[in-house]
């Protein structure tokens, strides 16, 4: 069979590995993805930053177009469907990673400014692919929830409440909700000035996942008026083209890589490298199992008198020390370079613990996705 034509950004992971043997790849920046690019191309393999307009594909030959991704909004789904352009994202791809990334922060809340997870009740905004997984994890670690999700508890779910009761019960607030401009339930600056200004001193909002969700200028309003809340920001209005002015008022700021995991990145490639396969009816050849490496880090052996506080924290240092992601942000003055040369970063999932004996504290661990030596307690 003769290859594909497959024009694929540049940043994506196990391009060669997966598609070499279907496909003649040509790499693109998909942020400035243009039309003359893609005019020979029978598809395109990109990600969040690449706008697919109808300016971009009209007079091409593309028929399928994957993001690997869990979003949409950067994608013109209408103007495909009318043209019988197949479209495909990978929900949930980077799901572990984005709750890897929330865990992080509740960690830098305890360690730092000694608010305790355990003591809270947590609110998460969005509860889909993303949401509902870290909402899971949370509650198999023992932490106490609250959860709005609109859509979900229009179609019949219980268990969700309005996000204003959310916002008024939580000091711990998780924001995942994707980000959609004219539906009934739009979430184009959801969380607005009155909201904002609503929320009680010493809340701890982590924004991990569309930048729009917020509005930022309200949020540095408050901040610059008053510095009573703890910011964990890695999305933001306009990227690349961000404002800064929030750096000084926050906890931790990065450049919209929550979901940047290695499995993550490797995952919504494989996801969409399936997809493909399937559209242009292609034996599937490769397995992710096969692809990933194995981890630098492995195994952890904790002290067996250390308290749960110190476990999370030795084992998200060990995995993930979010607080270099944040120290690159602030030195680096180029948005999309910081995103291109991301460090490897594996999930928790990688690390497996060893020597905890308390059998709370391992259910802790455990919840919150890191591996537990059963042997251990």
């Amino acid at each position: 069979m003769a290859l594909i034509n497959l024009v694929v950004d540049e940043n994506i992971l196990l391009l060669d590995e997966l598609f070499g043997d279907i496909a003649n790849i040509t790499r693109v920046d998909g942020r400035s993805i243009t039309p003359l690019q893609i005019t020979n191309a029978d598809a395109l393999v990109l990600r969040s930053t690449a706008k697919v307009t109808a300016k971009l594909l009209k007079g091409s030959r593309v028929q399928f177009v994957g993001t690997c991704t869990i979003g949409v909004d950067h994608l013109d789904t209408r103007y495909m469907d009318a043209n019988n352009i197949i479209w495909r994202n990978a929900p949930g791809c980077n799901a572990a990673g984005v709750g890897d990334y929330v865990i992080a922060c509740l960690n830098h809340a305890w360690q730092t400014l000694d608010i305790d997870p355990r003591q809270q009740t947590i609110g998460i905004v969005g509860a889909g692919n993303v949401g509902g997984r870290l909402a899971q994890r949370l509650t198999n670690a023992g932490f106490n929830l609250l959860q709005c999700d609109p859509p979900k508890a229009d179609a019949g779910h219980t268990g969700y409440v309005a996000l204003e009761e959310l916002l008024s019960r939580c000091q711990m607030i998780c924001l995942h909700a994707p980000l959609t401009k004219t539906a009934e339930h739009a979430t184009q600056n959801l969380l607005n000035e009155a909201l904002i200004n609503n929320l009680q001193k010493g809340t701890v909002l982590i924004s991990a996942g569309r930048g729009e969700v917020v509005d930022q200028k309200a949020l540095l309003k408050r901040q610059q008026a008053f510095n009573d809340l703890h910011l964990f920001m890695d999305v933001w209005q306009q990227e690349p083209h961000i404002d800064k002015g929030l750096f000084g008022y926050s906890e931790c700021v990065t450049p919209h890589i929550a979901g940047h995991s290695l499995e993550g990145k490797m995952r919504g490639t494989y996801m969409i490298y399936k997809d493909l396969c399937a559209h242009f009816c292609l034996p599937i050849k490769h397995r992710l199992g096969d692809l990933i490496p194995k981890p630098a880090i492995a195994d952890l052996h904790l002290n067996a008198n250390l308290t749960a506080k110190e476990c999370l924290s030795a084992a998200c240092d060990s995995v993930y020390p979010i607080m270099e992601d944040d120290a690159r942000m602030r030195a680096g003055s180029d948005f999309d370079l910081l995103r291109k040369t991301y460090p490897v970063r594996r999930e928790f999932s990688s690390l497996q613990l060893h020597g905890i004996k308390d059998s709370k504290d391992a259910s802790l661990l455990g919840g919150l996705g890191f591996n537990i030596n059963k042997g251990s307690n």
